[in-house]
């Protein structure tokens, strides 16, 4: 199961790699944090168990 800061963090990451492109990196870590911590307070909202991104198969009987 991926974690909701997990999952935050990436996002977060992205959009800060799009958009802060030729910045120090002091104002890069103010951009991130500032998508982080909204993306965050969101999915814990939506989501207060975390996200689970893959089933485990069935096991097949014998």
């Amino acid at each position: 199961m991926i974690t909701n800061e997990q999952r935050a963090h990436e996002i977060a990451l992205a959009l800060t790699s799009a958009n802060a492109k030729g910045a120090k990196p002091v104002e890069a870590y103010h951009t991130y944090i500032n998508y982080l911590l909204p993306i965050l307070r969101e999915i814990d909202a939506d989501f207060p168990n975390g996200i689970k991104e893959h089933l485990d198969p069935v096991e097949e009987k014998e």
